[in-house]
């Protein structure tokens, strides 16, 4: 197998190049391996994608960066029965690797190297692969603010609260038509929205908690227009994911699972894949299950497979 290693730069605070150049010493004469720094958007998927075209042996691709990086690698890699991808966290948010473990858990080559492949589900949005969660409406907005303020005196967390805060003074309600599997089960002002695979994103807030990334079907969150006062008071639990057990919020809330979604609005609704923003008037979203080999650190294979089993498990006898 080939290992190939792919950083950006950009992804973090950090720089974490010479870091990574500094652990895979320890590798040579061992492995066979290979390092592309990339240097723009879409610079991980095109590298991904080429590499395969020329070389017709198994690859495993390590996306050494945020979640964006890691949606790059997978749109390149996505289909192949010959690549794997696995995630080295340098990012600001790495939120997908969390519905295994946590962020320290992917640091250790050795683990990445050795680790057990995972088949695993995506989601299509628009033709676009995301790993972890699409987001729309408020949050949405959030990143795409983001993007703006971080190229001034600002960056990282600052630029983050500065686009809340903007975002929050803004036009928070988006007037859409939501279809779940071809029924239509939304229509009106809509606060925000979200189609997971994964269980959290933004950093940390977890709207789907009980996701999985290998059942075949997308969790669906959609918050309907409600006064800011109300937001604000349940930001903290949307955050920890303990919004779904508040019968207050549940008024506001749909939450049901999904093989397909489709979003229609007269205007263009903005929308984020991964931490990629895009936006578009009419949004198809498709579940496509088994359609990437992920690599889990080897000490969590186990850990992964016991918790898999549960889940099925209390589905199976009807326990909650």
């Amino acid at each position: 197998m080939r290992h190939v290693f792919i950083i950006n730069p950009n992804a973090g605070k950090i720089d974490v190049t010479n870091e990574i150049f500094n652990k895979l010493k320890k590798y040579n004469g061992k492995i066979t391996y290979d390092v592309y720094v990339t240097s723009k958007r879409n610079d991980a998927y095109l590298f991904t994608k080429q590499f395969l075209e020329t070389y017709d042996g198994d690859i495993r691709f390590y996306a050494c960066g945020g979640d964006g990086t890691l949606n790059e690698v997978v749109n390149g890699a996505a289909g192949s029965s010959r690549a794997t991808v696995a995630c080295y966290p340098s990012g600001s948010g790495n939120d997908f690797i969390k519905v295994f473990g946590t962020i320290e858990d992917f640091t250790d080559f050795d683990d990445l190297i050795n680790g057990t492949t995972k088949t695993i589900d995506l989601i299509s949005v628009n033709d676009r692969y995301t790993i972890n969660i699409a987001n729309f409406g408020f949050d949405a907005n959030v990143a795409y603010n983001m993007a703006k303020f971080k190229n001034r005196p600002f960056s990282g967390r600052g630029a983050y609260n500065l686009a809340v805060i903007y975002s929050l003074i803004s036009k928070m309600k988006h007037r859409v038509n939501v279809t779940i599997d071809e029924k239509e089960v939304f229509s009106g002002n809509m606060l925000l929205s979200a189609v997971a695979n994964g269980i959290c994103y933004g950093g940390g807030y977890y709207c789907s908690p009980n996701a999985l990334v290998d059942d075949g079907l997308a969790n669906v969150t959609i918050v309907k227009s409600l006064p800011r006062t109300k937001f604000i008071k349940m930001i903290g639990k949307y955050k920890k994911g303990t919004y779904l057990e508040d019968d207050k919020i549940m008024k506001y809330v749909t939450y049901t699972t999904a093989k397909k979604i489709v979003f229609e609005s007269s205007k263009s609704l903005i929308y984020c894949m991964d931490g990629e923003v895009e936006s578009s008037k009419n949004i198809v979203i498709k579940v496509v299950p088994r359609a990437l080999k992920f690599v889990v650190p080897r000490k969590l294979s186990w850990q992964f497979l016991i918790n898999s089993l549960i889940y099925y498990g209390n589905n199976l006898y009807g326990y909650k």
